[in-house]
């Protein structure tokens, strides 16, 4: 029976190894088909940009849910969330989230109704991705002051939706809980005057993180608990809410301390 069950764990293992290199194959065609098909159309049916980034972010949103739900059916991952609903309904905000796995963006934002979101220059010139990220007008984090700006002229001008970034910049290492926080997103935040959602993500079994190959998959499939806090207004957390680089840092170091808080009780 032992031996039977030893069989049957390699068996769910190797078929596991399999799947996630299929999804992460059917990742790159989709990137590829959103980016030489989907968008194309999308351009055609309006010469307004503003709609044609809705639509496309749409097409995303749609396409990221399908593939959570593929690697759910799959048997390489299951998830579940608190608080769908705010997420749901978040509208100009700022969203922030830790990032433990490569996969918590497409959840997030397989999510949100609609979502604008910061990127990498390696996903913004990345064949695979590049087509689906700029014509969705996600914005790129160049680390500049005009990176700062179009984050903010976004949150104030879109209406429909919410900006998603990761302050930590990177995905955590192995066993590591938190990387430190770069200071873009408190920048933002203080310049737009917007509400922060919080959102808390954590991965059981750890596994997709930084320089951590695809195919190095857990046991186990691995669960990725999703939990949407309640709004924070900028001046709660600071006295003084003007625009200067001490209240920057200030803001910054009170969000890091919040998400070490929250996810050291979790």
């Amino acid at each position: 029976m032992l031996k039977r069950d030893r069989i049957k764990q390699k068996a769910n293992y190797l078929w596991r190894v399999g799947a996630t290199g299929f999804s992460f194959a059917s990742f790159g065609i989709g990137g590829v088909a959103i980016g030489g098909l989907v968008a194309p159309l999308v351009n055609l049916s309006t010469q307004n940009p503003g709609l044609r980034q809705q639509r496309t972010q749409k097409v995303i949103k749609h396409s990221f849910k399908g593939f959570t739900e593929m690697m759910v059916k799959l048997g390489i991952m299951t998830y579940d969330i608190e608080g769908l609903e705010k997420l749901q309904h978040s509208k100009q905000e700022l969203v922030i989230a830790n990032h433990p796995t490569l996969v918590d963006v497409v959840v997030l934002i397989g999510l949100m109704e609609q979502a604008n979101c910061v990127v990498k220059q390696a996903l913004w010139s990345n064949p695979f991705t590049k087509g689906p990220v700029q014509n969705a007008g996600y914005i790129l984090n160049a680390g500049s002051e005009q990176f700062i700006q179009d984050c903010v002229e976004k949150l104030k001008t879109d209406q429909a939706a919410s900006l998603l970034i990761f302050p930590e910049g990177t995905r955590t290492a192995k066993g590591e809980l938190l990387n430190e926080f770069q200071r873009g997103a408190a920048n933002i935040a203080i310049r737009a005057n917007v509400p922060i959602r919080p959102v808390l993500i954590t991965c059981t079994p750890s596994t997709l993180t930084k320089n951590e190959k695809w195919y190095h998959v857990p046991s186990q499939p691995f669960h990725i608990h999703v939990k949407v806090l309640d709004a924070i207004q900028v001046d709660d957390l600071l006295d003084d809410a003007t625009v200067s680089p001490k209240n920057v840092r200030h803001l910054n170091h009170q969000l890091q301390q919040f998400f070490n808080q929250e996810l050291s009780e979790k």
